[in-house]
């Protein structure tokens, strides 16, 4: 376990560099440089730490923060996961929850370039490790979950007109596949915590006045912290709740 945390620690150093090259490439609507961030300002490569370039321009405070919580969440990950054979999956999972939640902050859209690979290498990587675990959890549920969530977030949007994009809709697939994976109470608390952690946040900026009534404040991040929440505690909670 603690070489996997070790590992998740690496790959996060080294995948800290190709998350702020995509994320700014997204903002800026700029080429892709998985491998290669660049400042916005020059076009020069960027420092080690990502908080300068090679020019001296300063970068965003949004570099450090990926710099840290991504080999953060890749060796945490080593810890509360069902089966270290599933740990890929839900390493991918985690990762692209952080990257998406940033973009989406950034542009206020979930990039499909990034939601659709995550969807799809997490999923290949979930059946892989079940393969060799069939007790980590269940495929089954996961599908049903994926569903359940979607279908749930596709009716708000359309009742909210407008208020919830469709990417939060996509999102909310990826996210229920992996909480139902785990437990069905993890689903349960992927979708309340969502929505409980967004009202939280969204009254707290209005009463600041940092937000007014008529400005939209992207739902994805709190989409994304309720998916982590629920697949590191989400059982936990639910029988804290009924118990």
């Amino acid at each position: 376990m603690l070489a996997v945390a070790a590992l998740g620690v690496i790959l996060g150093l080294i995948g800290a560099r190709s998350f702020v090259a995509e994320v700014d490439a997204h903002r800026l609507r700029g080429e892709d440089r998985w491998w290669d961030p660049r400042c916005p300002e020059c076009a020069s490569s960027l420092g080690v730490l990502l908080v300068r370039c090679r020019e001296g321009h300063r970068q965003r405070f949004i570099n450090v923060m990926i710099l840290v919580l991504l080999p953060v969440l890749l060796a945490s990950a080593a810890y509360w996961v069902p089966s270290l054979w599933v740990w890929p999956a839900y390493a991918v999972f985690v990762a692209s929850m952080l990257l998406l939640s940033v973009a989406d902050l950034d542009t206020k859209l979930i990039p499909n370039r990034i939601l659709g690979p995550a969807t799809l290498v997490g999923a290949v990587l979930l059946v892989g490790g079940w393969i060799f675990d069939m007790d980590a959890g269940s495929l089954l549920r996961a599908l049903l979950g994926a569903l359940a969530y979607f279908f749930v977030m596709y009716l708000l949007a359309v009742i909210a007109r407008g208020a919830l994009g469709f990417g939060d809709v996509k999102l909310a697939f990826l996210i229920g596949g992996f909480a139902g994976f785990i437990s069905w109470g993890s689903v349960l608390v992927a979708g309340i915590g969502g929505f409980l952690i967004g009202g939280i946040v969204s009254v707290a900026l209005l009463v600041s006045g940092k937000f007014g009534r008529k400005d939209s404040i992207p739902f994805g991040p709190f989409m994304a912290i309720g998916g982590v929440i629920a697949v590191v505690w989400g059982t936990a909670i639910m029988e804290w709740y009924l118990g």
